[in-house]
């Protein structure tokens, strides 16, 4: 088969942005990658996002495979998973992308030091 009828029949591209174009998707990401860990912590830095957006958010990324719910005995963690890791250089790109904008004319250096830290590039 050909590769452009495979392609016609199922797009991985498509596949990747019906992942990462779901609302809150991208934020609880990039809040996974800035080390937060607890669903307190990603109500209280994303205010206007409600428990239970929250809850199905995280259900979905933990339904794709990005995400990992930990128990332990007095706190439960999500964290992201080797494939949630592996959306790294876009996640990056995304960030280089932003600060393109003049708001971010002043430091745009180290910002894109910050985002090649915490993405791992």
């Amino acid at each position: 088969m050909d590769v452009k009828d495979i392609l016609n029949n199922r797009c991985p591209i498509r596949d990747t942005v019906e992942i990462i174009n779901r609302k809150w998707t991208v934020i609880l990401l990039w809040d996974m990658f800035n080390g937060y860990e607890r669903f307190n912590e990603f109500r209280q830095i994303n205010t206007d996002l409600s428990s239970n957006v929250l809850s199905d958010t995280l259900k979905f990324l933990i339904n794709q495979g990005l995400v990992s719910k930990i128990n332990d005995e007095y706190n439960t963690k999500y964290v992201l998973t080797e494939k949630g890791k592996s959306l790294n250089k876009i996640m990056y790109e995304l960030g280089v992308y932003g600060i393109q904008s003049e708001d971010y004319e002043c430091c745009r250096k180290e910002i894109k030091e910050y985002f090649r830290e915490i993405f791992e590039i």
